[in-house]
């Protein structure tokens, strides 16, 4: 057992029973997007008004209601890569090989179930999926997002096991992004696009693309994958705001959202580990230290509890809750590692069942405890592991 330094129970047993759940039900559940799989949205389908509708209303309704509407539980190529990425992550820490055997098994899966619409390696969601009148994305055709975190794992894989085919189907996610990801010029950077077919330029999309850009470069010495992942923080630096804040998208007067919680931390961790492979922009530490001074200070609370914009309390979401606690395991400073601490002892209190799942979000008057699978448990799974990976080597340190 991993050793606990608070009062709550030790990441490790909660992580480990997480995921023990996750996997009885062979890592398959509902998502909180996926109200188009339902048998009964066809009536819907056919306008992207009606379709949002539908969804939103399937998203945000008081109470789940996804066995009443007939929505399989079915396995999410991100959610698999995420419990991939924790499994790996509690190898790394234990050096148990059961945990290397279970990655490899969801590794196995995504390899087998890419996505059908290109002969380059490239994942979608397992569901239908509108957002707002920006584009409409098929279930399975593939999107920088879902990529990058499928790529992701078969890199780490790589990294600790030397796997040749792992470092070659992440070769191949880098190719597809490269080749078929449609881009826009902003202020002169060619910025990458939601998917290949729309013209939604958002911020963190292109941070992730260049997070892995720099990862694969640096296990391959692309100097060629390295420039295009400089030219994209270059974009990401541009779109910074005094404040040290990002709004989700550019231009930022038309983003949906302001400085929201998890986006933000998935901009900065992809900086981190961009400079961490060796990426070397101008000012992106500055950049990366100002925005983590912003996420510190505007989006969480005195507890520990994330907010979900930095002007709005609620509500406070378990996706959230695991990215933060990714952001400051992988900045690793005194402070980011308290703020981890505090952040998933708020979240253990106050979100997870102690069944074995995570809850979705706690409102001002009502939570949604539904388990969604992707959302929740695969993120909390993956925050907790590199939680316990990180405890390991500050002793070891």
């Amino acid at each position: 057992m991993i050793g606990d330094e608070s009062d709550h129970p030790a990441p490790y047993d909660v992580c480990t029973t997480a995921l023990d759940w996750a996997r009885e039900r062979e890592y398959a559940g509902w998502d909180p997007y996926d109200g188009l799989n339902s048998p009964y949205a066809g009536p819907f389908g056919k306008h992207w008004f009606t379709r949002l509708v539908w969804m939103h209303a399937v998203n945000s309704f008081p109470a789940t209601l996804h066995r009443h509407l007939s929505i399989p539980e079915e396995r999410n190529p991100k959610g698999i890569a995420l419990f991939a990425l924790a499994h790996l992550e509690l190898h790394e820490a234990t050096g148990e090989d059961d945990h290397l055997d279970r990655a490899e098994q969801l590794l196995d899966w995504l390899d087998e179930y890419r996505s059908p619409v290109y002969e380059t390696a490239c994942w979608g969601y397992n569901f239908d999926w509108q957002n707002a009148r920006k584009f409409f994305l098929p279930a399975y055709h593939p999107s920088v997002v879902v990529t990058v975190f499928a790529a992701q794992a078969f890199v780490r894989h790589h990294r600790l096991t030397g796997d040749e085919h792992s470092l070659a189907v992440a070769e191949e996610a880098c190719e597809f992004i490269r080749t078929e990801i449609n881009t826009r010029t902003i202020d002169g950077h060619e910025a990458y696009t939601y998917t290949t077919d729309d013209e939604f330029v958002v911020i963190n999309v292109n941070a992730l693309a260049a997070r892995l850009f720099a990862l694969v470069a640096a296990q391959t010495d692309s100097d060629d994958l390295m420039s295009r992942a400089d030219e994209l923080v270059a974009f990401v630096l541009s779109a910074q705001e005094e404040s040290g804040a990002w709004h989700y998208s550019m231009p930022a007067d038309g983003s949906p959202i302001s400085h929201d919680n998890f986006h933000t931390g998935f901009v900065l961790e992809s900086l981190r580990e961009y400079l961490d492979a060796g990426g070397d922009v101008s000012g992106t530490e500055t950049a990366y230290e100002r925005g983590l001074a912003f996420y510190r200070e505007h989006l969480f609370e005195p507890d520990g509890a994330p907010k979900f914009e930095h002007d709005q309390s609620y509500p406070r979401d378990a996706h959230a809750a695991a990215q933060s606690i990714l952001t400051f395991v992988r900045d690793g400073g005194e402070t980011s590692l308290a703020m981890a601490e505090k952040v998933l002892d708020w979240t253990i209190e106050n979100l997870f069942d102690e069944e074995g799942y995570f809850y979705r979000q706690q409102g001002r008057f009502l939570d949604d405890t539904t388990p969604y699978m992707r959302w929740s448990q695969a993120w909390m799974c993956y925050a907790m592991a590199a939680m316990v990976r990180r405890r390991s080597q500050t002793r070891l340190d």
